[in-house]
């Protein structure tokens, strides 16, 4: 979420919740924001959106081989192994509950899926489309999808072991040790994606969020899971 409304730079900060997830509220105007859509909920701006981006997980070498002048801030806290991260011991961690005060705020859930279902939300507007990370694990950790009449990629990342999607030109794909490779040439490397002949491609991305099932079909209610009656 960008922190400018009309032009000008606001303060924001954390100032409660709303349906299990945080809202935004800005010092200047008091007006209370959603993170994920940008959207003026409460106060004087309602009505407005602020411009939001992808806040997408990544590690060192994929910031600095998409940004290469990146300053990188080292935390002096323990760092996770490889084998904390991967797929079954970070699926373990993720099956928690939802702490109290947060289903406090919650007046009623999507019971398509469990509460906290791990995946990645796409939308477009107000439209949304949900990737459970089990289906994607289990349909060969990659699909092809279309959304919003657009061919989407969604994969696991085996540098991160996050869902992370682009959309693409392709039919089909498969997997070459950590790459994947598509029909059209292109392939992904350390999420990034790449042109038949290795350079980097001008690729667009959907809006995407790696998240908790109950409160992106909260904030989207018609959301569409993937593979549902298929």
């Amino acid at each position: 979420m960008t922190p400018s409304i009309d032009g000008v730079t606001h303060t924001f900060a954390e100032h409660g919740l709303y349906d299990g997830l945080f809202l935004m509220r800005d010092e200047e105007t008091g007006t209370f924001w959603d993170h994920l859509t940008g959207d003026a909920v409460y106060g004087p701006e309602v009505g407005k959106s602020l411009e939001v981006a992808n806040l997408l997980h990544s590690r060192v070498d994929q910031t600095l081989e998409n940004h290469p002048d990146a300053l990188i801030a080292l935390s002096d806290r323990g760092i996770r192994t490889d084998e904390d991260m991967e797929p079954r011991s970070l699926l373990a961690r993720m099956r928690g509950g939802l702490n109290r005060m947060f289903n406090a705020t919650i007046r009623e859930e999507d019971a398509r899926l469990a509460t906290m279902d791990i995946g990645l939300g796409l939308w477009l507007g107000g439209e949304g489309r949900y990737y459970a990370y089990e289906q994607v694990v289990a349909d060969g950790k990659a699909v092809l999808d279309t959304f919003q009449g657009q061919r989407t990629l969604v994969f696991l990342d085996p540098a991160t072991f996050v869902l992370s999607a682009f959309h693409v030109d392709a039919e089909s794909l498969r997997w070459d040790d950590d790459i994947l490779r598509l029909s059209n040439g292109q392939y992904v490397e350390r999420s990034i994606l790449y042109d038949v002949d290795g350079t980097r491609a001008e690729s667009a991305r959907p809006l995407q969020i790696f998240t908790r099932w109950y409160g992106f079909a909260l904030t989207f209610p018609d959301a569409e899971i993937y593979g549902e009656g298929r």
